[in-house]
């Protein structure tokens, strides 16, 4: 049964980024050797980490998302724990398949006429009159 999978793991910074780019272009290939299809995968990119992991503070992070058949997952952590290079993985189950949307554009505000706001503003002798008027409709009443 094929399932949806993310695959994030570090690489050791002791090789360059052209060796990161070939290690990451090495498991693609051997994830789609398995007949599994790779749906996004990122560059990897210098971190740097919270605490040491093998006397390295700096690595290269790489996240892949894939789609593979489940009874063949163990073999590709096998290959994963067979390179030296990487320190540390972590494979989970993603429910949807990861896919880009479209930045969100941000609405335009609505653009309000100086017209109509100075017609809204009422003038304090105005206010006052109508006032004055109301109060002597209810001192006859």
């Amino acid at each position: 049964m094929k399932q949806n999978y993310e695959l994030a793991y570090i690489i050791s910074s002791r090789i360059s980024e052209e060796q990161a780019q070939e290690i990451s272009r090495k498991i693609n290939d051997l994830i789609q050797a398995k007949n599994g299809i790779v749906s996004e995968s990122q560059l990897p990119k210098k971190i740097a980490l919270g605490y040491p992991i093998k006397k390295e503070v700096f690595t290269w992070f790489q996240t892949t998302y894939f789609n593979f058949d489940t009874l063949v997952l163990s073999d590709l952590e096998k290959n994963l724990k067979e390179e030296k290079n990487i320190l540390r993985y972590l494979v989970l189950k993603v429910k949807k398949p990861r896919i880009k949307k479209p930045a969100r554009t941000p609405r335009k505000p609505l653009l309000i006429s100086k017209e109509s706001e100075s017609s809204s503003k009422v003038e304090l002798g105005e206010i006052e009159k109508k006032l004055d008027e109301i109060l002597k409709d209810s001192d006859e009443s």
